[in-house]
């Protein structure tokens, strides 16, 4: 009779030592679990924000090149910006004869640079300007007027926008997704979620110095995605040659 407590007490101790045990293992799991569950959901964020990020930047690049060729277009077609009767790919011919300050004879989208004021530079620079300025958080350097001095390394956006006579075309997007002409000032007055801004760059030819080359070049972004496209328009030669601006310019095989 005196024994039995003393099993009872060895039985009690044994049991809690696998309680403990248990315990133990479950707190174990526990922390497994917690551990894979918030790995889990660090990877479910870090996929959406990919995601997201994939999809501005294929948004950025499409409006872009919408905001691209819809300024091109116009431009080899039937544009007149200043409605004075003259379409703007004939009147903006008279550049050619004004090499060494065409600033007058510029279209309202028409930009370049140059080491002084003459249309002497034979590449064009701008986008990569503005996408250096950009990706750099470049200090702002608007332009004076419709030229930029060469020496400028970065630009940003609304640099360009000199004012209401000289500035590059800006757009946006409307409710079904359609490219519409923005009717804000600059770039910074645009508070839309997707936007994109589209000019010409007038440079020298680079063979033939008495020769204009045209391009044209468009900067969109969509949320945090930026997307810079640039594409050949034409020459204005000195005298009448197959490669002048018209609409089968592009696919002409001159020197540019």
């Amino acid at each position: 009779m005196s024994k039995q407590p003393k099993n009872h007490c060895l039985m009690s101790r044994q049991q809690q030592q696998e309680s403990g045990y248990i315990l133990l293992m479950v707190a174990v799991f526990i922390l497994i679990l917690l551990g894979g569950s918030t790995q889990f959901f660090s990877r479910v964020t870090e996929a959406t924000r990919m995601s997201g990020g994939i999809r501005d930047n294929t948004e950025a690049l499409l409006l872009a090149e919408s905001a691209l060729n819809r300024l091109m277009g116009q431009f080899v077609n039937t544009l007149d910006s200043d409605g004075n009767g003259t379409v703007d790919k004939s009147q903006a011919g008279i550049i050619q004869a004004n090499m060494a300050d065409p600033r007058a004879f510029m279209m309202p989208y028409m930009l370049y640079t140059s080491s002084g004021t003459a249309l002497d530079q034979s590449r064009p620079s701008l986008l990569q300007k503005v996408a250096d300025g950009e990706a750099s958080n470049a200090a702002n350097n608007a332009l004076p007027d419709a030229h930029l001095n060469a020496a400028v390394t970065t630009l940003r956006i609304n640099d360009l926008f000199v004012n209401a006579g000289t500035r590059p075309a800006l757009y946006t997007l409307n409710n079904n997704g359609m490219l519409i002409n923005s009717a804000a000032a600059n770039w910074n007055a645009d508070n839309s979620a997707s936007k994109a801004a589209a000019w010409v760059e007038a440079t020298q030819n680079p063979i033939k110095t008495d020769a204009v080359d045209l391009y044209v070049q468009s900067m969109a972004q969509t949320g945090n995605a930026r997307c810079y496209l640039q594409r050949y328009i034409g020459t204005y030669f000195a005298s009448v040659t197959i490669g002048s601006i018209s609409v089968l310019a592009e696919a002409s095989n001159i020197a540019r």
